[in-house]
């Protein structure tokens, strides 16, 4: 399998990963944000920064999809999709090391979103350098 089919199934996971928690972010975000610890309830500041997470979630999937979809939107997918994982991971990464450990479930989610990241910037390297989006 080319690393360009594999770019596209990338993109189409990504976006199903980033639909998902996008919108259980946006629309249930005080269950969501419990499961780790964190009370959000009858903050409504937390709560605005916590929802336009989740769109900025949603819209990233969007992009993926059409990614994974359109060639032309690829090359953007892949750098948005990848850089998202990476900044997330590393963000974590970095409070972990300043804040302390955090829930398991945060700890989880640092992992997945470093290999996810790195994995996108593999693929996006990789077919760079084929010129194959």
């Amino acid at each position: 399998m080319n690393t360009s089919k594999i770019l596209k199934i990338y993109l189409f996971i990504s976006g199903l990963i980033l639909t998902a928690i996008g919108s259980l972010t946006i629309f249930n975000p005080i269950n969501i944000k419990a499961n780790e610890g964190i009370e959000i309830a009858e903050n409504a500041s937390a709560l605005n920064d916590v929802r336009s997470f989740g769109m900025l979630l949603l819209a990233t999937a969007l992009l993926s999809f059409l990614g994974s979809f359109k060639s032309p939107f690829r090359k953007s997918a892949a750098i948005s999709t990848f850089l998202l994982f990476l900044s997330l991971g590393l963000g974590r990464l970095l409070s972990i090391f300043l804040d302390g450990m955090p829930s398991d479930g945060m700890v989880k989610a640092t992992g997945l979103e470093i290999i996810l990241g790195m994995l996108g910037l593999i693929l996006f390297i990789s077919n760079s350098k084929k010129q194959s989006f």
